[in-house]
């Protein structure tokens, strides 16, 4: 069975306030408990249609692990896909901004159903963290793949995307931004 998404706009979600809690930093070698969790979270992110990322407090967990990739399928959606990845578990995964360059880009999150917006983010990021095994994982990210980190390291800190809205980004209910979205990227390939 599916682990259910906590969700923030929703009062009834269970465990919301992990959410809005600085997560737990994992131990190596990870505990029984932290593999189940890697587990289940691999498993809710392998089921998940257009999924590119999840972290354990999405599921309900307060632990430092993400999961996350880049398909192929995403350079049609975003015009700032510079590589494909693998999906990639990171434990205790943490980031610093290359440069001061923000992009601002459209997001949106399983755990903010009711809400997509426009979010400013560092164009490119030096990221760390480890794979399950406590090997040290580490590199250079641009564009969407930057995007992606930030705001899955973000929800191992407490923050949501919402947050990051700043005046001027556009924001709303997801369906009315998500025709917006499309609207755009549909003019910008008609444009000769």
């Amino acid at each position: 069975m599916l682990p259910e998404y906590v969700q923030i706009d929703d009062v009834s979600s269970k465990n919301r306030d992990v959410l809005r809690t600085h997560a737990e930093e994992i131990q190596f070698p990870l505990s029984d408990e932290d593999k189940a969790i890697v587990d289940q979270l691999v498993f809710k992110f392998s089921n998940e249609q257009n999924c590119a990322g999840l972290a354990a407090p999405q599921i309900g967990y307060g632990k430092r692990i993400v999961v996350f990739h880049v398909s192929e399928d995403a350079k049609s959606l975003r015009k700032d896909v510079y590589e494909t990845v693998p999906p990639i578990v990171l434990v205790n995964p943490q980031y610093h901004p290359v440069g001061s360059d923000k992009t601002i880009d459209w997001e949106g999150c399983f755990s903010v159903k009711l809400t997509m917006g426009e979010v400013p983010r560092y164009t490119t990021i030096a990221y760390q963290g480890y794979d399950t095994s406590g090997n040290k994982v580490e590199g250079i990210a641009k564009g969407f793949l930057a995007r992606l980190i930030q705001h899955e390291v973000g929800h191992l800190n407490g923050e949501l995307f919402i947050d990051l809205i700043t005046k001027g980004c556009r924001s709303g209910p997801v369906e009315e931004m998500r025709a917006v979205r499309i609207k755009e990227r549909e003019a910008s390939i008609a444009k000769p």
